[in-house]
């Protein structure tokens, strides 16, 4: 996978499928490992990510239009990719609330909700050793939704 330690690298992924908006919030999560995002009533290419196997984790952008994730993918057993082509963006007006919490002392648990009950549900980590821009992003997006 290409390294994404920069937010250099993280904003060109989004500027690849015109998810990058006048401003923007990047950082990485993980798929929720312990239940599967329930998704009904979402564009084939939604639902077809989400129940991917293979799906270990979402490059994710909050910004003026909505909310962008980029799946992260297992590629080999050593190795995983950037899975542009299978991006997902949900807009802003279908978005019914945001919830954030604390999961435990490392990570913070994110669900979006959207009108049509639509759940994304995944998990970030507070703060990613030498990536500054995660914990910087992550703040800005927690304080959109306090």
């Amino acid at each position: 996978m290409d390294n994404l330690n920069t937010l250099e690298k993280i904003e060109n992924y989004f500027k690849k499928v015109n998810c990058y908006g006048e401003y923007n919030y990047c950082f990485s999560c993980q798929k929720e490992p312990s239940i599967l995002p329930i998704i009904f009533g979402v564009a084939g290419a939604v639902a077809s990510i989400i129940k991917d196997n293979k799906v270990v984790g979402y490059l994710f952008n909050q910004n003026d239009q909505g909310i962008c994730l980029i799946p992260i993918v297992v590629d080999t057993m050593t190795k995983n990719k950037v899975a542009i082509e299978k991006y997902v963006f949900i807009k802003q007006e279908d978005i019914e609330k945001i919830i954030i919490k604390n999961e435990d002392i490392k990570f913070k648990k994110i669900k979006i909700v959207l009108k049509d009950k639509t759940k994304f549900v995944m998990r970030t980590s507070k703060k990613i050793k030498n990536i500054d821009y995660h914990e910087n992003n992550l703040n800005k997006f927690i304080e959109l939704y306090k």
